[in-house]
């Protein structure tokens, strides 16, 4: 083909798509959100007020994916070392978190001192910590919008 066909052919490029790539990234980080929502274990009596703010954002003019959720979602996801050690377990923060807490990757979230201190009325996690949920396990969540974008412009 020359070039000039080549050009012809392209023109009409993604027309026949019935949705937009960013819509069908959002649709997709919908869907891997909801998965991501499933994996939040909390207890009998929690309110569901974080796994209701769980969200997934598109900017469509770079077509950036990010995750919204109230704050302290982060803080069940990745865990908290209390003030007084009780052997919780924490998780890394993986850079595009650590970079939202002005903490460095792999520092981990802690009461009453390091990333994230702003005081505050004492309560039982503050000093026994919690331990992580690691419920939005960021990987999985990528692979997982590109696999449902990938499957749904296959023609």
């Amino acid at each position: 083909m020359t070039p000039e066909q080549i050009a012809r052919e392209l023109e009409d490029i993604g027309t026949e798509l019935p949705i937009s790539l960013a819509a069908a990234i959002q649709t997709a980080a919908n869907a891997a959100i909801e998965e991501m929502k499933a994996r939040l274990v909390t207890s009998e009596d929690a309110s569901g007020e974080l796994r209701r703010s769980i969200a997934a954002v598109v900017d469509q003019s770079n077509l950036t994916l990010g995750i919204t959720m109230n704050e302290y979602g982060y803080f069940q996801n990745y865990g908290v070392l209390g003030v007084k050690d009780r052997g919780t377990v924490q998780l890394g923060l993986e850079e595009p978190v650590a970079n939202a807490f002005g903490a460095e990757e792999e520092d981990t979230m802690r009461f009453g001192t390091g990333n994230y201190s702003n005081g505050g009325r004492p309560w039982g996690a503050y000093y026994s910590g919690l331990d992580a949920k690691d419920f939005i396990k960021l990987e999985l969540f990528i692979d997982r919008v590109k696999e449902l974008v990938n499957q749904n412009l296959e023609l």
